[in-house]
């Protein structure tokens, strides 16, 4: 399902042509093949999918970053795309358990977060009476401010921007809110800002620079419920990149890195690849990050007044632990059809500093863990009678990436030692023994993320997604060259949901410009 289609000689023109085959870059290319139009997609990698690419370590399939989804459900961005293309029958999910898809564990403690947000509201005052008051508030927010989202028009015209403050004012006044202004605005106690804000690693920011509306936008996303594939990711991202292959006329190529971007005369002319081939399109798409992009670009031919678009700071990278368990049942351990967040302590933001700040910190970290074999029972992603858990925390990128380019050696030590301390704490915490049962054991740093996904300093998310990179001030799709359009996770928004829909919106504007 996933090799590699090799580009008729003879063609070399096409109407669209995607460069990058992440998720944005997948959706935008399969919508535009299944309009009829000619499509070329051209990935670095071997096998599509960015952050949702699976790939094999022996018997194992682990799914490089994504663990669960949300926008599923009828109507919303992922059902819509899979309905275009003919699949909403022949790729479906299962939805993680209603009662508790996410288990947020402070201190010890646990809180589990169900679908429905007056029920987590609800239960988090049984359990914390004397907080009722900031909390029924800081749901009340939540509330107002996604009810104004989903009135929120794309584009937003001039009209828009002049009725705002009688359609949209909770939207104007929050739009510059951390997280954290709204817990100390709300007076909400410490144990629960780090309850509320236990799905952190879905952003990768603390409370403190988080920006509220994109905190919301996530709370609510997964409030409508939280996902995984039926026959896992690798049948996800496969069903669409054949959905490309199969279309007369369109190609997929792996192992194809563009070297450029040729310009001229204020349009995009063609691309090179790294092998001397030469392609040109009508249009031209990027799934790449936007720095990237216009690194691939004769500067001189890019109005300055973009490059200064082009200060964003990147979202952190991470640390992943991909381990295979045999001889043990994790259900016995706390796992289920959900996932396990793990805090050391209240303070979710002196937690992520000193995980980022220099070197980094991991000794005490924040744990995301995940167990994509009990999410659904299809197998092909480990032998029969194992199980798959996966692991991540936050991490600076600069420190690993110096260790692997100037000492090979010290930064494979540096990284078994974070390894291990990690099997350490989930022994201690979670699963007594679990070193003597595991078949697989493998760990990615923030190096890798760039190495193996082209991720910029191995941000996990596009820009970071602070108050200064929400709303009017964010890369859009456009460019000065009205034959180029972006769209990846800082053009439009991270996660797969994000990613998805950024690739619908595109492919309906492109719809409306012809």
């Amino acid at each position: 399902m996933l090799e590699s289609t090799a580009a008729d000689p003879t063609v070399t023109h096409y109407d669209d042509l995607v460069i990058g085959a992440g998720m944005a870059g997948l959706t935008t290319a399969s919508l535009l093949a299944a309009q009829g139009r000619r499509v070329l997609i051209v990935e670095a990698h071997d096998t599509p999918g960015g952050y949702a690419h699976t790939f094999a370590l022996g018997d194992y399939r682990f799914c490089a970053q994504v663990h669960y989804i949300f926008s599923c459900g009828e109507g919303e961005s992922v059902h819509e795309l899979l309905r275009q293309l003919g699949l909403e029958r022949e790729v479906r999910f299962h939805r993680l358990d209603p009662e508790g898809f996410d288990h947020v564990v402070v201190a010890g403690e646990r809180y589990r977060i169900p679908n429905g947000l007056e029920k987590f509201r609800d239960r988090l005052i049984r359990r914390h009476p004397d907080a009722s008051l900031p909390l029924r508030r800081y749901f009340d927010t939540v509330a107002a401010l996604g009810r104004e989202m989903d009135r929120l028009p794309s584009p937003l015209t001039w009209r828009d921007l002049v009725t705002a403050p009688l359609r949209l004012p909770h939207l104007l006044r929050y739009q510059r809110f951390t997280l954290q202004r709204l817990y100390d605005h709300v007076h909400m106690p410490q144990r629960l800002q780090a309850v509320l804000a236990g799905q952190s690693g879905d952003y990768l920011l603390p409370p403190e620079q988080v920006s509220l509306l994109l905190h919301v936008a996530l709370v609510r996303g997964y409030d409508r419920g939280a996902y995984y594939p039926e026959r896992h990711f690798q049948h996800l991202v496969g069903s669409i990149a054949d959905s490309i292959r199969n279309r007369p006329g369109c190609q997929l190529l792996l192992r194809t890195p563009i070297t450029r971007i040729e310009a001229a005369r204020g349009k995009v002319t063609g691309v090179l690849t790294r092998d001397g081939r030469r392609f040109t399109a009508e249009r031209y798409i990027s799934n790449i990050d936007p720095k990237r992009t216009v690194d691939l670009i004769d500067l001189t031919q890019v109005p300055r007044e973009f490059l200064t678009r082009m200060n964003y700071e990147y979202s952190s990278g991470n640390f992943t632990l991909y381990l295979g368990v045999q001889g043990l049942d994790l259900r016995e351990h706390g796992f289920g059809n959900w996932n396990v967040w793990h805090y050391p302590s209240d303070d979710l933001n002196a937690i992520y500093r000193r995980q980022l700040a220099g070197a980094g910190d991991a000794t005490d970290p924040w744990l995301f863990l995940s167990t994509p074999t009990l999410h659904t029972d299809e197998p092909g992603v480990c032998p029969p009678g194992h199980q798959i858990l996966e692991v991540a925390t936050s991490a600076p990128y600069h420190p690993w990436r110096h260790l692997r380019a100037t000492d090979r050696r010290r930064y494979n030590l540096e990284k078994k030692k974070v390894k291990d301390g990690l099997l350490a704490l989930l022994e201690e915490r979670y699963i007594p023994g679990l070193r003597k049962h595991l078949a697989m054991q493998v760990m990615g740093t923030p190096a890798t993320n760039e190495r193996f996904c082209g991720a910029p300093e191995g941000n996990a998310y596009g820009a970071a997604l602070t108050p200064r990179y929400m709303g009017p001030g964010r890369m859009s799709a456009q460019t000065p060259f009205p034959n180029l359009w972006l769209a990846n996770a800082t053009a439009g928004y991270p996660s797969v949901a994000g990613t998805v829909k950024t690739g619908l919106d595109l492919v309906r504007l492109l719809s409306r410009a012809r």
